[in-house]
């Protein structure tokens, strides 16, 4: 009888060390591949949508667009995007045609190459100093407003330059609300006769793919790991950790 217990005692310790030196190792495991997840990445896609407000004597001029490219070591956003805007009776300098009796439609399209050095940054916000080269093309025309007749349009090439500061908020690491303000710079302009210098605000929409990623890794390494396994309370960890 003694001797049962006691081969019985030793192979309940012989089980549990095995156990332990199994749970020990996939703890390693775990960490090591967790480590591999989320360490900093060179390159980080990105995504924003982003909506303008240019102020310009007695009117307000809306810009809207996207930007796409790359954020580079937590620092440096590099990436192209694509404006657009559409505004009725914006001021301009014809002499002849005053605003009494004419009005006018005013419309611009361009694309840009954006860079913006991020100088801090936390897991709930950053700060930032964008700065924008933009070509494009507007165009104007101006209608009586007695006929509602075309009588005078223009169409040409424009160039411009946008430098501010910049914060994110990010609630949630895959998205973020971002806002800036600064000076809008007109370089050069073959319709003359509207100038869009001025200062301006933009608030937008901001998407971190590279979050994205990385928690959907982490969650199916969670799986794979962890025999309770609750995928609702892993997903909820994950996203607001």
């Amino acid at each position: 009888m003694r001797k049962l217990n006691a081969i019985f005692l030793f192979t309940a310790f012989f089980f549990s060390c095995t156990l332990t030196a199994q749970n020990k190792e996939e703890r390693k495991k775990f960490k090591a591949d967790s480590l591999e997840i989320v360490r900093v990445r060179l390159v980080r896609p990105q995504l924003k949508f982003d909506s303008r407000s240019i102020f310009l004597p007695h009117k307000i001029s809306n810009v809207s667009g996207f930007d796409v490219g790359v954020l580079l070591k937590e620092k440096l956003r590099l990436t192209f995007g694509f404006y657009t805007a559409s505004t009725k009776n914006i001021d301009f300098e014809l002499g002849t045609y005053s605003s009494e009796n004419f009005s006018n439609l005013y419309s611009l399209k361009y694309g840009s190459i954006n860079m913006e050095f991020i100088y801090k940054r936390s897991r709930f916000y950053s700060l930032g100093m964008p700065f924008e080269f933009g070509l494009g093309s507007n165009y104007i025309h101006v209608i009586a407003r007695a006929t509602n007749i075309n009588v005078y349009e223009k169409r040409g090439g424009i160039g411009m330059c946008y430098f501010g500061l910049s914060g994110t908020f990010t609630p949630i690491r895959w998205f973020g609300l971002k806002a800036s303000v600064g000076y809008r710079k007109i370089l050069v302009n073959q319709v003359p006769e509207v100038n869009m210098s001025g200062f301006y605000t933009s608030i937008g929409l901001a998407i971190d793919f590279r979050e994205i990623i990385k928690d959907v890794q982490m969650f199916r390494l969670k799986k794979h790991y962890y025999k309770n396994f609750k995928p609702v309370e892993a997903g909820v960890d994950i996203i607001t950790d």
